[in-house]
């Protein structure tokens, strides 16, 4: 038995208890101003959304100290952990300061648009006074985008390529704002009128985050993978190759679940439109984005 591996691993487990009370230290203090973030968790009236949103949050960090650790040098027990800590602390204020350009580019683009409760949207009042679960699955979207375009980033500069880890996360983040927009289209509107943010902050239906869910979460680790493959000079902006097979996998998961509701509504009339866009039928909407996930698994299985 490597004994060296538990050491590290009690540290590291300590670390990782740490950077969970940082983030909800950081959590309260910026990102949930004017609420009270333990009430909303452990008060007389527990809050879903807000503890979903919670939680996107502590898998963000929690798969930033993994990329950490994976890609730490292993020379020095000693140095390697406050590298690790001062690294992960600095990525977790990165992250807030990004949620919080998340939250303000809501507020730009509903501007004083009120949702189908009579409040102006923001992504605050959906999360603890409306306790809209839809705005927490999509902040929880947002977060697993962000994060992983910051696994792009070698914080160690073992590589020394920089410049094409940088290009590596923008053109992560491009690509989770593609899948947000191509679901959106073709899964809950083929047009613009009910759109994912209108869904998530307007009409707080679930159903249609939790299905982009299962699209994010199969695409950007497929996307991953493939960028472990990259040469040197490559990155996702001079690499149309890495994009073109993206699109034909996304485009098989689009046929293979059209072909799924046509069968259904011949078989048994249930439209999944209906179900996902109109009906907010939540339980749909978490058996979709499993089924789309798990499409896109045979994808990442064949890469690996």
């Amino acid at each position: 038995m490597n004994f060296t591996i538990v050491a590290f691993f009690a540290v590291y487990a300590a670390l990782g208890i740490l950077m969970l009370i940082v983030w909800w230290l950081i959590y309260q203090a910026f990102l949930a101003r004017g609420h009270d973030l333990r009430e909303a968790v452990f008060g007389r009236r527990p809050n879903p959304a807000v503890a979903m949103d919670l939680l996107g949050g502590f898998l963000a960090s929690a798969i930033l100290l993994y990329a950490l650790i994976s890609l730490s040098p292993r020379s020095s027990f000693r140095l390697n952990v406050p590298a690790v800590a001062t690294n992960i602390m600095a990525l977790l204020v990165l992250l807030a300061v990004l949620r919080l350009l998340l939250a303000g580019f809501l507020r730009l683009w509903f501007g004083g648009h009120r949702d189908a409760q009579g409040d102006i949207i923001s992504l605050n009042n959906e999360l603890f006074v409306q306790r809209n679960l839809a705005s927490g699955v999509f902040s929880t979207n947002a977060y697993m985008i962000l994060v992983a375009g910051l696994m792009q980033l070698d914080l160690f500069n073992q590589s020394g390529n920089f410049l094409h880890q940088l290009w590596n996360m923008l053109g992560v983040w491009l690509l989770g704002l593609v899948l947000i927009t191509v679901h959106s289209f073709f899964y809950l509107e083929y047009g613009t009128k009910n759109h994912i943010l209108h869904e998530c902050f307007h009409d707080n239906n679930p159903a249609a985050p939790f299905s982009q869910m299962g699209l994010i979460m199969g695409v950007l680790p497929l996307n991953h993978q493939l960028l472990i493959i990259f040469g040197p000079g490559q990155h996702m902006f001079n690499s149309p190759g890495l994009w073109i097979m993206l699109g034909m996998i996304v485009l098989f998961v689009l046929i293979a679940r059209g072909v799924l509701q046509v069968v259904l509504w011949v078989t048994v009339r249930i439209n999944l439109r209906h179900e996902l866009v109109i009906a907010d039928n939540v339980a749909w909407g978490l058996l979709d984005g499993g089924l789309i996930f798990a499409l896109v698994l045979i994808f990442l299985a064949l890469m690996v």
